[in-house]
């Protein structure tokens, strides 16, 4: 399996950012073995692993141990490319997390982002796809993606909205830094670390604000473009994580069925088991490991009952949930949490 890739309009910010911090950039290719004619291509990808070198040589070059979260603050959205105009268009900023979920594939082949709503609170997450965690020596440096993600889409709200989000609290996944005065300013609230998820958690009445550049006809435009590079995407396992992540949507109390999931890609049940079989993959294997592995992320964290996690993944009892997880691991939900 070919190695997943971030696209080149999510690698160029960070390089602009340092170079207006006076960082030689001939030095900084130079450590990372970059080709800078690739920043003239704005439909190009490069490795996840030439994105995260570039990441730490830039905080390296800097000493800035926040750069992630000061770049977020001024990142703008023309940085995602056909997905930025697709966001400024939206009607409103429930619209603009949707779509954003959608198109995250765009620019991050092995990133999930997704919204959900409970008890009048949102949590916005940004995570890997389950099976496609970083490597354990990249897992560290995939921290700065997400904090510049949570950082920029404080920014970028207010840009779209002229309202201030302030966020009930910020969970992420990498462990406690010695510093914690950047994130108090940026994100003013509670600030977590080494949890199981990366989650943004606000006020879901937000969602309800309008975006004030809003334009139905230019939506309906940029998102043609938008579902056009979509299905021109290449790279192994395309179909793998479209289904992946669709089944991750639907997986909220009752199995999504193979015939719902290719109605979300607009595919035909046929098309989709066809494109699965290439792949070297069933939708069943898929929609298995997935809830393998929403199972081990859910247990993480402990808000989540065992009983709520079995509803969760689509189990009719708990017994059946214990089961399952006992010949994925050999051991019971209970003695693994």
């Amino acid at each position: 399996m070919r190695e997943k890739t971030v696209a080149i309009y999510m690698t160029r910010p960070v390089i602009q950012f340092v170079a207006q911090q006076g960082v030689d950039l001939e030095t900084l290719y130079t450590a990372v073995g970059f080709n800078p004619e690739l920043l003239k291509m704005p439909d190009t990808a490069i490795s996840r692993s030439l994105h995260y070198a570039i990441w730490r040589e830039a905080i390296r070059q800097t000493g800035d141990d926040n750069l992630a979260l000061h770049l977020g603050e001024v990142f703008s959205l023309s940085h995602y490319g056909i997905v930025g105009y697709v966001l400024l268009n939206c009607q409103t900023l429930n619209e603009v997390f949707e779509k954003f979920c959608k198109y995250t594939c765009l620019f991050c082949q092995e990133m999930l982002t997704q919204l959900t709503i409970s008890d009048g609170m949102a949590f916005f997450e940004c995570n890997s796809i389950p099976g496609c965690k970083p490597d354990d020596d990249l897992l560290e440096t995939a921290r700065y993606d997400t904090e510049c993600t949570f950082a920029s889409s404080l920014s970028t709200i207010k840009a779209l909205t002229g309202k201030v989000l302030r966020p009930v609290a910020v969970w992420f996944r990498h462990q406690l830094p010695a510093d914690l005065s950047e994130y108090n300013r940026i994100f003013q609230c509670d600030v977590k670390f080494s949890m199981p998820v990366n989650r943004l958690i606000f006020d879901a009445n937000c969602l309800e604000w309008l975006v004030l550049s809003n334009n139905a006809n230019l939506l309906s435009f940029f998102e043609e473009r938008a579902e056009v590079i979509l299905d021109q995407l290449s790279g192994d396992d395309l179909c793998t994580a479209k289904v992946t992540l669709a089944i991750v949507q639907r997986l909220k109390g009752e199995l999504p069925t193979v015939n719902a999931i290719a109605s979300d890609l607009a595919m035909s049940t046929r098309q989709l088991q066809r494109a699965l079989k290439v792949e070297g993959t069933s939708f069943q294997k898929l929609l298995d490991q997935t809830r393998q592995d929403l199972a081990l992320q859910y247990l993480k964290d402990p808000t989540i009952s065992i009983h709520s996690i079995a509803f969760l993944l689509g189990f009719s009892e708990p017994s059946a949930f214990n089961r399952a997880f006992k010949r994925w691991t050999g051991k019971t939900p209970g003695d693994y949490r």
